[in-house]
């Protein structure tokens, strides 16, 4: 299921055919979840995924930022210690605003880049939460009559929104692409959204494909799936 304002990779069907294919072999283990999924999702922005208190770092950010900076005073003791040339450099003062300013601001910055950008998936993963917009989604044939009867009983709503507690409901898995195949282009919202909001439903790592690399690695997959 496609919207009207995308574009898509060069070769976008030939990863979603290999991505399917992975998704087959983990539904294949007992202690995976991805048997029992209802889409696979093609498009995601960034903006709406975040840390959560499930991530232990960030949960305990004051246990993070000591620990940060206990390791920096050793670290510094250490070299003022043993490195002679550094005493000058390194007086209490310099160790002190470096250990309660300077690092706590450096780890703090770390979860301001986002946990996404510094930890990307490289493979389809679950993503149940914030799992933005129905730009491009792939549903599996087996789901769909259930799903749409689902959705003829409802009558009406946002699809996305109705998709995401139909999912919840089965406890059914939402898969995500680890990198996305479409980006969405459109500044107007058909839910009456700010345009700042609009602008912001945005893919950002799909901006860092190469159109060379794409083509090469089209021929790749191709290669090892076969013809379709």
């Amino acid at each position: 299921m496609f919207e009207d304002d995308i574009i898509v990779i060069d070769g976008w069907l030939a990863k979603t055919r290999e991505a399917i294919k992975l998704i087959a072999a983990r539904s294949q283990v007992s202690t995976d979840k991805f048997w029992n999924w209802v889409y696979l999702r093609l498009f995601y922005t960034e903006t709406a995924m975040s840390w959560e208190n499930e991530d232990f770092w960030y949960y305990h950010m004051w246990l993070t930022l000591a620990l940060a900076s206990s390791a920096g005073l050793v670290s510094l003791l250490a070299l003022r210690r043993y490195a002679a040339p550094t005493k000058k450099h390194l007086d209490d003062f310099t160790v002190a605003a470096i250990c309660i300013v300077t690092i706590p601001a450096f780890v703090a910055l770390v979860f301001m880049c986002g946990k996404y950008s510094i930890f990307p998936p490289s493979t389809v993963f679950s993503l149940n939460k914030h799992g933005c917009c129905t730009q491009g989604l792939l549903f599996p044939r087996p789901q769909v009559p259930d799903l749409i009867k689902y959705l003829e009983e409802r009558g009406n709503g946002q699809t996305d929104s109705m998709i995401e507690d139909y999912a919840n409901r089965d406890a059914k898995q939402r898969i995500a692409m680890g990198k996305q195949l479409v980006q969405h282009v459109g500044l107007t919202s058909s839910r009456d959204n700010t345009f700042v909001n609009s602008q912001s439903t945005w893919a950002f790592w799909f901006e860092t494909y190469d159109v060379q690399t794409l083509r090469r690695e089209k021929e790749e997959v191709r290669r090892r799936l076969g013809p379709v």
